[in-house]
């Protein structure tokens, strides 16, 4: 058998993914424009409560100061026509700007413009404004689902805002950032009960590490990783440009997993853990799975992260 990666998005896949996240964000952008400015506002004010508070770090808003500081001189209704043109995705500099930003930046502009809000420095949301009916309820929903699922629909409503003609939507950006400071270091060798495979070992620990170079060249050259809730990244050079941009700082705590032998040497892992990453703050795990494809050489053809449904999947591993 001759695998593509349409046919390895297939392994493992009983894999119960948290289906809440992708169907809470498509129901935010169903939303008027009016109402996810006032369920980003209502969702921060949340923070601390309902909702996790996220944790951006000073390196993710030292790349969005600049617009920052120029909204916060701006009038109030100049502030407020400012941030309808970024959900609207109209064409202005700031727009232009913010659509250069990573994702998780992207999140931290939307914590910042809240936090600032709340001080008074931007417009709030207008007086005498009731939030509809439909943003209640995906306010309501976003309430019940667990940390790592909230701060994950967050950033995907702030996702595909601003405007860049060059930069489909739901793309990653091909620009570094700067790295996070770990407040302690990630572990530098892991342990996954039931597979000792060690391409996937080093993985995780190259990862650990920021060691992206290291991570990349286990990949076969075709290889692919899909991030959750994405499309799978082909290749080296852009697998190593998500990385850059989305995976600093993180702490992978892989704790269990199975292997199988397939077709044409072929090898099949998938493996459970948990996540805890610098942006959803250091008391977020989030709960994860690993799908591992290695082909006949060792390299990893495609691997998919996705975040689980609940808590419960860590456990299905044991059941099989």
């Amino acid at each position: 058998m001759t695998y593509t990666i349409e046919s390895a998005q297939r392994i493992f896949p009983s894999t119960q993914i948290a289906s809440a996240v992708p169907d809470t964000t498509e129901a935010f952008n169903r939303l008027s424009v009016e109402d996810q400015l006032a369920l980003l506002w209502y969702a921060y004010t949340e923070l601390g409560r309902s909702i996790t508070p996220a944790a951006p770090g000073a390196a993710r808003l030292q790349l969005a100061e600049g617009i920052l500081n120029q909204i916060k001189q701006m009038p109030a209704a100049q502030q407020t026509q400012t941030m309808s043109d970024l959900a609207s995705r109209i064409d202005t500099p700031i727009s232009r700007s913010y659509a250069g930003f990573s994702v998780n930046t992207k999140l931290a502009f939307w914590y910042e413009l809240g936090e600032m809000m709340k001080k008074g420095f931007v417009a709030p949301i207008p007086p005498g404004y009731q939030i509809s009916d439909d943003a209640t309820t995906v306010l309501e929903t976003i309430k019940k689902l667990d940390p790592g699922q909230q701060i994950t629909v967050l950033r995907n409503t702030v996702l595909d805002m601003g405007f860049d003609p060059a930069v489909t939507p739901s793309s990653f950006p091909k620009a570094a950032e700067p790295l996070f400071a770990r407040s302690t270091p990630a572990p530098t060798k892991v342990a996954v009960e039931g597979v000792t495979e060690p391409t996937v070992m080093s993985y995780f620990e190259a990862m650990n590490a920021d060691n992206f170079e290291a991570a990349v060249a286990l990949f076969a050259e075709n290889g692919a990783l899909q991030p959750p809730f994405q499309k799978p990244i082909v290749g080296h050079e852009a697998i190593a440009a998500y990385m850059r941009a989305e995976a600093q700082g993180l702490n992978m705590m892989p704790q269990q997993g199975i292997s199988e032998g397939i077709e044409d040497g072929y090898k099949q892992f998938k493996i459970t853990g948990k996540v805890q990453t610098p942006w959803f703050g250091a008391n977020v795990l989030m709960n994860m799975a690993w799908r591992f494809l290695l082909d006949r050489e060792g390299k990893i053809f495609f691997v998919a992260i996705d975040l689980l449904a609940s808590p419960k999947e860590l456990l299905n591993l044991t059941r099989r």
